[in-house]
């Protein structure tokens, strides 16, 4: 979003919140619009005109990017029934093409299995009974819930938060492997 986008939303706000502490000056704005510019325009104007109307207090940048990220992830959740369908569609072809299989699968699914060498094991199970099956249902719909909820808490974030991120984590790695 741009910067003159965003001072319509805060024209928007400012009426409905009327405190004077609400967004006060130049460098109050600076900082909300560093905070919410990677949320699109569209996104972002939709996400304050559903806060204002189910909230009484005044927005944070959080509650607005908690908005968002509720508005965009109903575009693109995959219920954990429908992606463990996907895994079983893959399975079948995944004894000798688990590598082309796995590419197929949404992130998100990627991520719950980990890597196409567990996809190839699974698929050589040849000799598990139906209760084996349930079982790997069940673990797997855990895992994936648990992947989604990491995911909503990501989406939460800007992307300059998740590269700080990602580079801590990276360099905690460096350093236990050392």
């Amino acid at each position: 979003m741009t910067r003159d986008e965003f001072k319509i939303l805060v024209k928007a706000m400012k009426a409905v919140y009327t405190h004077p502490a609400f967004i006060p000056d130049q460098d109050a704005f600076d900082i909300w619009y560093e905070m919410l510019k990677d949320i699109d325009y569209k996104t972002a104007s939709f996400a304050i005109k559903k806060y204002m109307q189910s909230e009484e207090r005044e927005p944070s940048v959080a509650s607005i990017r908690k908005q968002a990220a509720s508005i965009t992830e109903h575009d693109s959740e995959l219920n954990e029934m429908a992606a463990w369908e996907m895994v079983q569609k893959a399975l079948r072809n995944s004894i000798y093409n688990f590598e082309e299989e796995f590419k197929k699968l949404p992130t998100i699914v990627q991520k719950t299995i980990v890597s196409p060498r567990q996809l190839y094991e699974w698929a050589i199970m040849d000799n598990i009974d139906g209760n084996g099956w349930n079982v790997m249902q069940s673990n797997f719909m855990r895992t994936y819930r648990a992947e989604q909820a990491r995911e909503k808490e990501r989406k939460k974030l800007s992307p300059d938060v998740l590269r700080i991120i990602e580079k801590a984590t990276k360099n905690i790695k460096l350093v236990e492997e050392k």
